[in-house]
């Protein structure tokens, strides 16, 4: 239980990080607070992995994965089981349609076949030490059992920054920032089979609207989005504001995340029950699915060695010490009038730099996921889940070969990420 890399947190970015770890040899302990892998893919049954393509070059242009590796390992593999459908343009962009609760199971499968790769669920970090700048040991929590080790190296891929927290490292102000809004997934059966066909879903979101207008409905119901599932049924995305009468959104406070919650199942059940009473499309319909937790955005940011800014996305800027590839464009959610979408001046993916993956002042601490050090405007585009895959590849690399050579510096580690992501593009 004293692991080269210690992996915090199981979602993409998580199980991207452990695996990578793991396959360059380190002896890897992922661990998740939930009873499964996948953050918002499973937990929050998000079902598309955006950014994992490269941005098309033209309406026509053939869809290819951004970053080598683990994310062209994951669609190759998701797609033979039967798990994804696609890829599929939509507008300007490519996405992977899957099913949350298939790629739980695959997940399972995924990280169970790599001798030096060991996992536990429904366990959570309770306590971190630090120092000389580093972290020395960590306390894990299950159930109230305690338990704890000493890893050579981290990863926070937490999503909220939580070894930061812990260890009292300075995060992004989020001065002036209003927060991505968080989205409410619901999965729904029943529902006729032509409904979303057309202009289908144009007529639903303008039926919906009239019924706010008349006060039917909740102005939490605006901007309700439905997609057909791989398997028949539909899913219904909610954008919530999160705030409450007598609480204003706030995604690490405990109060607000629960009035998030209870908002969330309040306004999908009325929602549903409505269209059921009213729409005939839903006349049989019903919830079927809720997610284990709502989709939370964006929350907490690391301040990395450097910090990656909306600039190098609408630039396609590629660092010198580039790791990764960011392919989605910076997506907005900050209004109930749906996403606003930035695109890059060019059709080309920036880069992610190794110093954005790395903690400031925590020498042996990597970063992965929508938590790396990066600002408001750039969160926005590499926060998606195929984004967070490669830079949890990235990190895992990077913390395996620390784990080994200490004194490497960033711009050496950076190269050496490099040439391993290069081995495994030739391979692929």
């Amino acid at each position: 239980m004293n692991p080269d890399v210690l992996v915090i947190g199981g979602g993409s970015a998580g199980v991207a990080a452990a695996l990578a770890a793991a396959r360059q040899g380190a002896v890897t302990l992922l661990v998740e607070r939930h009873g499964f892998f996948g953050g918002a893919g499973t937990a929050s049954l998000v079902h598309s992995f955006c950014g994992l393509y490269e941005p098309p070059q033209t309406a026509e242009a053939t869809p290819r994965v951004a970053n080598p590796g683990l994310p062209a390992e994951l669609e190759r593999e998701l797609l033979a089981q039967g798990i994804a459908h696609g890829p599929v343009r939509m507008g300007k962009v490519d996405v992977l349609l899957h099913q949350p609760w298939r790629l739980a199971a695959f997940y399972d499968r995924w990280v169970s076949h790599n001798r030096h790769l060991a996992f536990l669920l429904h366990t959570e970090v309770a306590r971190i030490e630090t120092e000389n700048d580093r972290v020395v040991e960590v306390g894990l929590l299950c159930r109230g059992t305690h338990t704890t080790l000493r890893p050579r190296t981290v990863v926070d891929a937490s999503g909220d920054a939580v070894v930061a927290v812990m260890t009292g490292h300075p995060l992004d102000t989020h001065e002036g920032v209003i927060f991505q809004r968080p989205a409410y997934i619901v999965g729904i059966s029943g529902t006729a089979a032509d409904l979303l066909e057309n202009d289908g879903p144009l007529q639903l979101a303008g039926w919906i609207a009239s019924a706010i207008q008349k006060k039917d409905l909740p102005p939490a119901c605006a901007g309700a989005h439905f997609r057909r599932s791989l398997d028949g049924d539909i899913f219904m995305t909610l954008d919530l504001t999160g705030d409450a009468e007598d609480c204003a959104y706030d995604p690490n406070s405990p109060a607000s995340l629960t009035k998030l919650e209870m908002i969330g199942r309040d306004t999908a059940f009325r929602l549903v029950d409505h269209l059921r009473a009213q729409h005939p499309a839903f006349a049989s319909a019903r919830i079927t699915a809720l997610p284990a937790r709502a989709g939370i955005r964006e929350s907490r940011r690391w301040l990395g060695e450097t910090q990656l800014e909306q600039a190098d996305i609408l630039h396609s800027r590629q660092p010198a010490d580039t790791v990764a590839w960011a392919s989605w464009p910076v997506e907005g959610r900050e209004t109930a009038r749906g996403p606003r979408m930035q695109y890059p001046h060019e059709p080309k993916a920036a880069g992610i730099p190794l110093g954005a993956l790395r903690a400031r002042d925590l020498k042996n601490v990597f970063l992965a996921g929508r938590c790396i050090s990066a600002s408001h405007g750039a969160q926005a585009s590499i926060r998606v889940m195929g984004t967070a895959l490669a830079t949890g590849q990235a990190a895992g690399i990077a913390a395996a070969t620390f784990a080994t050579d200490e004194t490497c510096p960033t711009a050496a580690l950076a190269q050496q990420v490099r040439d391993i992501l290069t081995s495994l593009k030739t391979a692929t």
